[in-house]
């Protein structure tokens, strides 16, 4: 018949057993001899480090070989320890308690942070997500032009209301002119032929050159001339008309 092979109070975290952390931990406090150092609490579901620095001179590096305080309260944040009160190092977990170091089996530790990161990253916060949005909308302003500010706007209209001021009076310069030299040749061609008689068809059949020179028709001055018109002196004509 095979013996069953059974587990030393500070056997290996492997088959199901503690962690030599927490048989350790746990030794520790049951030792009423140093209980002015460390003890368990007032009901047995927590214990007290009272004196912090002498535990940590003194027990840490007998059983730990370290003498570090805050590696040791790292340590039981991975096991799932919690503090109990603000104002001295009170330490409980749900699974360690006096008398029952059969219940050390049952606390495991903790995966790291960065395990959990690994397979489920925290979702974006909130601020993240905001700055990243205020980040995306002054790239996306900063490459916009900027409008015209109202008296850049007020200045160009001016300006345009300055310079179609001008072009219409131009026109009616141009226009004034036009009807003149209109006024002026409608009186010339009164004066020497009967305008009701005149066919103004065979006139606006003139080419530009005829039409400009007859816009320009003058008097001449001297002897034996008279009014020119489309560059044939009309006095002249009359005259010799008249002779025959």
């Amino acid at each position: 018949m095979k013996k069953k092979k059974r587990n030393s109070i500070g056997g290996c975290h492997g088959g199901g057993g503690p962690a030599p952390f927490l048989v350790k931990t746990h030794k520790i406090v049951e030792d009423g001899d140093t209980d002015d150092v460390i003890s368990w609490g007032e009901k047995g579901t927590s214990f007290v480090v009272w004196k912090p620095a002498e535990f940590a001179g003194d027990l840490l590096p007998v059983h730990f070989k370290h003498n570090n305080f805050s590696s040791f309260v790292r340590q039981l944040n991975t096991y799932g320890f919690h503090k109990v009160v603000t104002d001295r190092w009170e330490f409980a977990n749900d699974k360690f308690r006096r008398g029952e170091q059969r219940l050390l089996r049952e606390i495991r530790r903790r995966k790291a942070a960065t395990e959990r990161t690994k397979h489920h990253p925290p979702p974006p916060s909130l601020s993240n997500s905001a700055e990243a949005a205020h980040t995306s909308f002054t790239i996306i302003a900063s490459s916009l032009p900027l409008p015209p500010s109202p008296l850049h706007l007020s200045l160009e209209l001016t300006s345009e209301n300055e310079q179609l001021r001008k072009e219409h009076q131009i026109l009616t310069a141009e226009l004034a002119l036009a009807k003149t030299q209109y006024d002026e040749l409608i009186t010339a061609l009164a004066n020497v032929i009967d305008v009701e008689k005149l066919d103004f068809d065979d006139v606006s059949k003139l080419d530009d050159d005829a039409l400009s020179e007859a816009m320009t028709c003058k008097k001449v001055q001297g002897e034996g001339h008279g009014l020119k018109l489309f560059g044939v002196l009309v006095k002249e004509i009359e005259s010799g008309e008249r002779k025959r």
